[in-house]
């Protein structure tokens, strides 16, 4: 539609015809039936008398007065700012001949429809309030054009059942004094968009340096859209939200058919360049972002004729600090395309904004300078991680679990494979939760999103102080590495948590703000408001607190981030969050390196720095360690240069256990570097880890040692025996593969007796047998005796090659057949030991002295251990027999634990008619069987690990547990889990 055509359309509307006046007479007597019906009876006439008492006279639309400024000042009293009424500033009043048609489409079809029809007041806006008054409910909106003039111009901004009624009377009054065009002049004219402009001729200078006259369709409906919440929806404040009031504009004027839709489309694509203001203005954005708090507390009107005063939380020292460290690292970054960078810090024990740098220059229009940064959503990624982490911490974990950082395949919300990568190639492997997150591994952090649950790491963000990345939006388990726009000032908000072991420090708020389940804190940047008069409108008196994390899970969090040592495979020795005293922080870099954060603190001070470019461009290839990092160094250093070191106050609640970093699990005496790891009462592990386990090997083959193994073929090896989760990483990062068992150990055949045997004696144990796990009271079975036998002794040693031995028992000169050597209790040991038997024997020409041995009548039976009789033995003089058997002591039970089905799962039988059980089982030593019981019934039995099982599904209510049994007998029955098939 041409301008010319939009104007004949727009002069049709405003002339109504003879049926469209009859049309209005209609309507305004709908509305005195509205007021009618608010009066609850009370006649129309009393009613308009009564509220038209000291009504301001409708002729006062063309008599306003300016007011006084505001002035804005930092922490210690330094002018930051002066705020003259931009009714006396920045206010050009044009007619209506001289705007653009698309502003006047984009206003009155946003604003209200019907403006050329109704009588000053909505039908429906008006119905609605009345119903409102009447339940005693909150009074809705839906202001006609007239009532908006009416509010900015006659009224004050309170809001209550007078001051609605006297603004219907006011609204009705000026629609029979003035003309719709003459209304529209002044509503175009006086309304306030925001960026200090009063009137459309004013905000299309300031935003974009063209008169009112020469916008666009899109310019046009990004103006219409603002005076609904000048300060929220600014495109200089939030772009965002900007871009969403602008499209509902163009949707308006669709609806209105005002335009065409291909028309909103292209107006919304084209991009919109805002025009840069200079003036003298210290700490320009923060300023701006205490300007739009408060607009919204006190209104405009209020802001530029009270004389206003207002001292802030910045410290403008620290202010031009960290403006001249962003103006030279900027400087050194342009190489690589990077343009802008912004800034906070924040007083954690208070919550209160000591600096706010919004962009690297507030007036440079080729880096979007007037766009506060630090107010704006962009994505955080790793920076995000601590939270996620903080979750996984409030769920039992600690910096001691293990996580498996190798490539693993994903579901991402639309169920696509989805596999994350690190900026540098390769595999860490098993790592704990300190060395993932200190060196931001991005696959431990997707499996750690994936133990807390999406949601749950976006309630916890809220309460941290995020006050974007809506619930029920469009993520995944890439949550875990910042795919959410967040802002930069709820982000060191959220840190400041961290800091603080748990406590949210800030004020309230306000009760029409506060959303169910985010936070009910908010940063704090005003210290005091007074008038005028000397009067105080508001006086911060320190913080309120909430406490959102325990204690313990904070430090937990605090101590990673301020491990320099722990992150050192990330950054190596020149460490550039390392400011010299105990400092925590996190680095963070986006897909494609659109945003570089680092956000950090001490117990005194939390700073976050975003780097990149306002419009989103790419930069080159380069990691937030060498952008954000080093501003955010610098200005902690200098921020924190005159205040003593202070350390971060650990809890109570906590402990430091040993435990080994393979697994995360108490160290057996084979693990090589243990570590002490600090947990959370109640959470450290009580497993003990058996990964590195010692076994015997047969030097010759590489196998398992069997029963057939010489003595001097046998060596003690400690060896990795890996989950079989880690079954592809192990392979892939070369670990050897556990050896395999001996060939006389092949299943089926069993293992033969250890025999040392000639003409002078026999020397036999078969029982227990080499290789074999024992436990508890062990009986040492076989035979001692012969025409030479002597004595005999029992002893056993640690180990495949003891350096000591220790008996058991005595010296045995009763010989044995077939029966019971000795009696060994194995309760306190475990691990591997070697028994060794030795029996002395007698020359064969030495007559025997002392009375012969007892006939054993009964070799089917086992033989009582003799006694040593007082007789003295001879003395041998051949070689006496000896036998070594290594064995296995395993006194420890196994561990069971159901893993599928989950307690009171519901199952489908007709979406799986056949599932697997599976249970988590292990030992020190071996899994010898598991078997499972269904509804008390065994069902079958499975020998790996971890223990499966396929089952056809039965309908009905069933309970499933299973008994684990080890190669030395000790046994253990998982807890009972429950579910359901329908």
């Amino acid at each position: 539609m041409t301008v010319s055509a939009r104007r004949r359309k727009l002069a049709t509307r405003r002339a109504p015809s003879g049926a469209s006046a009859f049309r209005r007479a209609l309507l305004i007597l709908v509305t005195v039936s509205a007021l009618m019906v608010i009066t609850a009876g009370i006649a129309v006439a009393a009613v308009y008398s009564y509220f038209s008492q000291d009504l301001p006279s409708p002729d006062r639309l063309q008599t306003q007065q300016n007011g006084g400024s505001t002035k804005i000042l930092d922490r210690n009293g330094k002018l930051l700012y002066e705020l003259f009424d931009p009714q006396a500033g920045r206010r050009t009043s044009v007619p209506l001949s001289e705007i653009s048609p698309d502003v006047i489409h984009a206003t009155i079809d946003i604003e209200d429809s019907t403006f050329y029809d109704n009588p000053g007041v909505s039908i429906r806006g008006t119905l609605r309030a009345a119903i409102a008054i009447l339940r005693g409910e909150e009074i809705q909106g839906g202001s006609t054009i007239t009532q908006q003039l009416i509010k900015r111009v006659l009224l004050t901004p309170q809001v209550s059942i007078d001051r609605k009624i006297q603004e219907w009377i006011l609204a009705y009054r000026v629609n029979q004094m003035y003309s719709k065009d003459q209304i529209l002049d002044w509503y175009l004219n006086e309304i306030y968009y925001g960026n200090m402009s009063t009137g459309i001729e004013a905000a299309a200078e300031s935003y974009f340096g063209k008169s009112a006259k020469d916008l666009d369709l899109a310019q046009s409906a990004m103006l219409a859209g603002l005076p609904q919440a000048p300060s929220l929806l600014s495109p200089l404040v939030d772009p965002k939200a900007a871009k969403e009031r602008q499209r509902l504009v163009l949707d308006a004027m669709v609806r209105q058919r005002d335009i065409t839709q291909a028309q909103a489309d292209a107006a919304f694509k084209e991009p919109l360049v805002y025009r840069p203001m200079k003036y003298s203005i210290e700490a320009p954005h923060f300023v701006m972002y205490v300007r739009d708090l408060l607009e919204q507390k006190y209104g405009p009107k209020a802001l530029y004729s009270e004389g206003l005063t207002v001292r802030t939380t910045l410290d403008l020292n620290m202010q031009h600090e960290a403006e001249q460290i962003i103006r030279q690292h900027v400087a050194k970054l342009a190489t690589d395309n990077i343009h802008n960078a912004a800034l906070v810090a924040m007083q954690p024990g208070t919550g209160e904004i000591l600096a706010m740098v919004g962009s690297a220059n507030y007036f440079d229009p080729s880096i979007d300078g007037q766009v506060n940064m630090a107010t704006a959503e962009r994505q955080p990624g790793s920076t995000f991680k601590p939270i996620t982490y903080a979750g996984a911490f409030m769920k039992g974990w600690s910096p001691g679990t293990v996580l498996l950082d190798y490539y693993t395949v994903f579901k991402d919300r639309l169920g696509r494979p989805y596999t994350p990568h690190d900026f540098e190639p390769g595999w860490r492997g098993p790592v704990t939760v300190r060395s993932a997150l200190a060196n931001s591994m991005n696959v431990p952090a997707v499996k750690t999103m994936e133990f807390v649950g999406v949601k749950n790491a976006i309630n916890l963000a809220h309460k941290m102080g995020i006050t974007t990345i809506n619930p029920n939006g469009p993520y995944d388990l890439s949550l875990a590495l910042g795919v959410g726009g967040v802002k930069l000032l709820d982000m060191v908000y959220a840190y400041s948590v961290f800091a603080n072991n748990g406590v949210m420090n800030g004020e309230p708020v306000p009760k029409d703000q506060q959303i169910p389940g985010y936070r009910t804190l908010q940063p704090v940047s005003i210290l005091s408001v007074t008038d005028s008069s000397g009067k105080v409108l508001e006086q911060y008196n320190g913080p309120d607190h909430a406490q959102v994390l325990s204690p313990q899970v904070s430090y937990l969090i605090t101590n990673i981030l301020s491990d320099n040592a722990a992150r050192s495979l990330l950054f190596g020795a020149n460490d550039p969050l390392n400011i010299g005293r105990p400092a925590a922080a996190k680095t963070g870099t986006t897909d494609e390196n659109r945003d570089l954060w680092t956000i950090g603190y001490t117990p005194d001070l939390v700073t976050g720095v975003w780097v990149g470019n306002s419009d989103n461009q790419p930069i080159a290839q380069t990691l937030s360690t060498l952008t954000a990092a080093p501003i955010w160094h610098d200005f902690m250093a200098q921020a924190t240069k005159n205040m003593p070191p202070t350390n971060f106050q650990e809890p109570s609640g906590l402990e430091r256990v040993k435990i080994c970093p393979i697994d995360g699990l108490l160290p057996n005496k084979y693990c090589p570097n243990p570590i002490t790891e600090l947990f959370i009462k109640g959470t450290a592990p009580t497993k003990v880890s058996d990964i590195y386990r010692s076994v015997v090997i047969d030097k010759t083959t590489g196998r398992l040692a069997g029963p057939s193994t010489p003595p001097e073929n046998r060596e003690e090896k400690v060896i990795e025996v890996y989950p079989p989760e880690w079954a592809a990483w192990a392979k892939a990062a070369g670990k050897p593969a556990p050896p395999q068992p001996a060939v006389d150990q092949s299943p089926g055949q069993s293992p033969q007796p250890v025999a040392s045997t000639d003409s002078n004696g026999s020397l036999v144990v078969d029982s227990p047998l080499p290789g074999s796990a024992i436990k508890g009271q062990v009986n040492i079975h076989g035979t001692a005796s012969g025409k030479a036998f002597a004595s005999f002794k029992v002893e056993y040693g640690e180990g495949l090659n003891p350096t000591s031995w220790k008996p058991i028992g005595g010296i045995h000169t009763m010989p044995v057949n077939n029966g019971i050597l000795e009696r060994w209790d194995t309760a306190s040991l475990n691990g591997l030991y070697t028994l060794r038997i030795t029996m002395a024997t007698r020359p064969a020409a030495t007559p025997t002295v002392g009375p012969p041995p007892p006939l054993n009548l009964f070799r089917s039976t086992p033989q009582a251990i003799s006694t040593p009789t007082p007789v003295p033995a001879p003395v041998s003089t051949s070689a006496p027999k000896v036998i070594q058997i290594p064995v296995i002591v395993d006194n420890q039970p196994p561990t069971a634990a159901i893993t599928f089905p989950r307690n009171n799962a519901s199952l489908s039988k007709d979406q799986t008619p056949k599932i697997t059980f599976s249970a988590q089982v292990s030992d020190n030593h071996k899994v010898a069987q598991t078997d499972f019981y269904l509804d008390g019934q065994l069902i079958g039995s499975s020998s790996a690990s971890p223990a499966t099982l396929d089952w056809n599904c039965v309908p009905g209510q069933h309970v499933l547990h299973v008994i684990v049994k080890d190669s030395a007998g000790n046994q253990t029955t998982s807890s009972d889990v429950r579910f359901q098939v329908k």
